[in-house]
């Protein structure tokens, strides 16, 4: 049963091996072992096309927003009896390229479901019943190549910040109205926002290299090109987050104080 739900989804493959390796099975309990909690992480994490969040009720298991090359993005639950489809999204503009969970109302609680296509539209999904919050006009954008969210503004709710025909865009977390655009344009694949130099103020990190201010999104800081794969996090301790980089198939990681403006080395 668990093997022919999951082989509908794009990333069947590499899901139906972890099933075969036991997710699978059944068990008394319904909550997943640490090792079947840590090899689906795993795999939401390395997958665009899939995110993993927390039944918002309570419930034990662990939820999938997938999006598949078919159109659709559908949720399944995970728990150690195995998978169950709960939501199937109506035929989406495009295929998905990216799925992503998010706290848009600003409450420190994951609460949306994003997914951006290959017709340039993001929708916006409530996790709590799955309505349909929002989607951007069709023809609005012919390609949206990256997208995050973050609180890039003053107000309480977060902001969906996207690099859209190689602009940057903020859509407002409240009312999903457009907030602003970039006057000069850029080419990157992933985004990520974090007050990457400790000025108290959110910077808009590219993979290509570059940091920009969030009010102006103009280039603060620019250095050699960043691998493919950019992720935020304070590795050092000192409550700045460091820009990590690394390409998505092998080769070394780069760490970035931007703080400094330097690549640094630990030792």
């Amino acid at each position: 049963m668990f093997s022919r739900i999951i082989y509908r989804f794009s990333a069947a493959g590499l899901l139906g091996l972890f099933l075969l390796g036991g997710v699978g099975a059944a068990r008394a309990q319904d909550e997943l072992s640490y090792a079947q909690y840590r090899t689906l992480s795993w795999a939401a994490d390395r997958i665009n096309h899939m995110a993993k969040f927390e039944p918002i009720h309570g419930e034990t298991g662990m939820l999938f927003a997938i999006g598949e090359r078919f159109g659709t993005v559908q949720v399944v639950k995970m728990d150690s009896r195995g998978a169950q489809r709960i939501w199937k999204s109506n035929q989406l503009s495009g295929v998905p390229d990216e799925v992503i969970t998010a706290d848009m109302d600003g409450d420190g609680l994951e609460d949306s479901i994003l997914c951006r296509t290959s017709s340039g539209k993001v929708y916006v999904w409530s996790m709590d019943g799955y309505d349909l919050l929002w989607e951007s006009l069709t023809g609005e954008y012919t390609k949206i190549s990256c997208f995050t969210t973050a609180n890039m503004d003053e107000d309480v709710p977060n902001e969906i910040v996207m690099v859209a025909d190689d602009r940057i865009v903020y859509i407002d977390g409240a009312n999903y109205s457009k907030q602003f655009t970039s006057i000069d344009e850029y080419q990157a694949t992933q985004v990520r926002c974090g007050d990457v130099d400790g000025d108290d103020r959110i910077e808009i990190v590219l993979n290509t290299g570059q940091v920009l201010d969030s009010v102006s999104a103009i280039v603060e800081w620019e250095d050699q090109t960043f691998f493919g794969k950019i992720e935020l996090l304070d590795i050092d301790g000192d409550g700045i987050p460091e820009v990590l980089t690394e390409n998505p198939g092998d080769g070394p990681l780069k760490v970035f104080d931007v703080d400094f403006k330097a690549e640094v080395r630990f030792q």
